[in-house]
């Protein structure tokens, strides 16, 4: 390896890969790694064609080396940290009438500082096997700590075994229903779909409409049900093994959680009944369980992310934490095709939404009794669909959560009109689920939590959830039933279970204090 280090000047692709690894490794637990491939393989190239550039100059590999790394360094120093500050400060100046501000004079004299830089690097007559050595070395220590952080995130959160705190507890045996051809089941989350009531004290809609179709569709509605925690994976963690977080002894920084949804009892005890899992990319890879029996992505595979037009999400991301900033600072000036290609996550963002909406209308059509696990990103923030479903161009760069583009105001608009918008199309889903089903499904839509921005009412657990439970199985179904009992109920009711209920407790996920905070959460209308 000592021999290596010395002789292959391999520095410059280390170096250009590090950034941009290190930034998915410390946004892991949100970002797909092959979303990161175009922003790693963009780099790589680049830094290829410098490399040969380079040798072809100086005869020398090792020499070309040191001249692609210092351009690597000086190039993400400036896009990472320098440039922003560096443009703000001579925008205005004008030195011999030239504007030095303007980004093509500013660019191009740091262009040439670094071909001077390169040149005097090229004509070094020294040997240059120990600065290759060095430089080798700290690459490597510096590539190594973000590839170790993401291999060891992937093989914890992929691990097809079942969390051990899941497996040690006694599960009372399940069984197919006698005589009967047993139900789907349909588990569909409604990401940040709020309660009637907060709908209607913060949001100023009245849900009656929606609810009421639920209904004569034979749904249930759990009129003042709360989630068990207020954060998407703590809350799917819970219910999707139908215990509380700390029964099963997982703490807020606990990464096993992530196995507890891609692993869960419910997928586990459906699968060993001979049920299929069906599920879709949603988009939050915590809730993609990618090695389902069937998977259902809108963009298909790797290739069709690498030329997929437009900027990603993490291509999104690594430009509003660089001098990519400044494109969103003119974005209100460019064209319409320019604001698109900044505006791809957000159409990405939407398109699996539709997509997952349009599919979720045809999987009944799918052979034998199935599990169908839907995670919708709507009605979370950010919006792109408008009350009729057109979509919704942005002024910010995109973001998951904490979205920076809305008011008080505004975010209350925009959450309205999605909801109406999603709305409609759940509608069309479950008019088609029905429809299609042979045998009369389990239905279940449920928020994982309500709306953050409603905290003054204290609405961020008040939730949406509709049980479409056939023969009877929603009689005696108690108003304020928690996410935490939904398959407890389901299993008693269809698969022979005999679990009792738990009591139903809201709990705030304090990351800061690493604590889950038990609290009262927004008073039921219905029982006031």
């Amino acid at each position: 390896m000592g021999s290596v280090l010395k002789k292959v000047p391999l520095h410059p692709f280390l170096l250009a890969l590090y950034p941009m690894l290190y930034l998915l490794s410390v946004n892991i637990d949100q970002v797909d790694p092959a979303v990161a491939f175009r922003s790693l393989f963009i780099p790589f190239a680049g830094v290829t064609a410098l490399l040969l550039v380079f040798a072809l100059l100086s005869k020398s590999w090792r020499k070309a080396a040191l001249a692609a790394s210092l351009w690597v360094v000086v190039v993400y120093l400036l896009f990472f940290f320098l440039y922003v500050p560096l443009y703000h400060a001579v925008e205005k100046m004008v030195i011999g009438g030239v504007n030095v501000g303007r980004h093509r004079v500013l660019l191009g004299g740091i262009l040439l500082l670094l071909a001077l830089a390169a040149w005097f690097i090229l004509r070094i007559r020294k040997d240059m096997s120990i600065p290759t050595s060095i430089i080798n070395l700290v690459a490597v220590v510096l590539i190594l700590l973000p590839v170790f952080q993401i291999v060891s995130y992937q093989i914890r959160s992929r691990t097809l075994a079942a969390p051990p705190a899941l497996v040690e507890m006694d599960q009372p045996a399940l069984s197919l229903p006698e005589g009967k051809t047993p139900p789907d089941v349909y588990y569909i989350i409604l990401d940040m779909y709020t309660r009637q009531d907060v709908l209607q004290d913060f949001f100023e809609y009245d849900n009656t409409e929606f609810l009421k179709f639920l209904e004569e569709k034979g749904f249930e509605v759990a009129a003042c049900s709360q989630s068990n925690y207020t954060i998407t994976q703590y809350s799917l963690s819970s219910s999707l093994n139908y215990e509380y977080l700390q029964t099963l002894g997982y703490g807020v920084d606990d990464p096993e959680i992530v196995r507890a949804i891609d692993q869960s009892r419910v997928r586990r005890s459906l699968e060993e009944l001979g049920y299929k899992t069906v599920a879709f990319e949603s988009g939050y890879s915590i809730t993609e369980l990618r090695d389902a029996d069937v998977y259902l992505s809108p963009f298909g595979n790797l290739w069709n992310g690498l030329l997929y037009g437009g900027v990603n999400s993490f291509e999104a991301m690594v430009l509003q934490n660089s001098a990519g900033k400044l494109l969103y600072e003119a974005k209100p000036n460019l064209s319409r095709k320019y604001q698109t290609i900044l505006d791809t996550p957000y159409i990405q963002y939407r398109e699996r939404i539709d997509f997952t909406l349009q599919e979720l209308e045809t999987v009944a059509r799918i052979p034998g009794p199935k599990f169908v696990f839907a995670h919708i990103l709507a009605p979370h923030d950010p919006f792109v669909f408008d009350r009729d479903g057109n979509f919704i161009y942005r002024e910010t760069p995109f973001t998951l959560n904490n979205d920076k583009e809305y008011t008080a105001e505004t975010y209350v608009a925009g959450y309205r009109d999605e909801l109406m918008y999603l709305n409609t199309r759940v509608e069309n889903v479950v008019a088609a689920i029905l429809e299609q089903s042979s045998t009369p499904p389990i239905i279940i839509l449920q928020g994982d939590h309500g709306a953050p921005r409603s905290k003054e009412i204290d609405g961020y657990s008040a939730i949406l959830n509709a049980y479409h439970l056939p023969d009877g199985g929603a009689e005696g179904l108690p108003p304020t039933i928690t996410p935490v009992n939904t398959f407890r109920w389901i299993f008693n009711e269809y698969f022979g279970g005999t679990y009792p209920l738990l009591q139903d407790i809201p709990y705030v996920v304090d990351l800061d204090a690493g604590a889950y905070v038990q609290y009262p959460g927004y008073p039921c209308s219905a029982v006031r």
